[in-house]
């Protein structure tokens, strides 16, 4: 459950990375881009955790 809340979180700091990077695109043009891009990274880094964690079996 902790990997699916540290996912959702990731997902989200991702989402306001992304917000505050359109919103500072037209007034500083490199670091608008550049929280953009990290936001995208965070996204993708956030599904891969939530794919890991769904791919692995469970063993007794």
């Amino acid at each position: 459950m902790s990997k699916v809340v540290a996912a959702v979180l990731l997902f989200l700091i991702g989402l306001f990375l992304i917000v505050g990077g359109y919103t500072s695109y037209k007034t500083l043009f490199v670091t608008g881009i550049s929280l953009i891009i990290a936001g995208i990274l965070i996204i993708i880094l956030a599904i891969k955790m939530t794919m890991k964690g769904e791919t692995k079996t469970p063993t007794k």
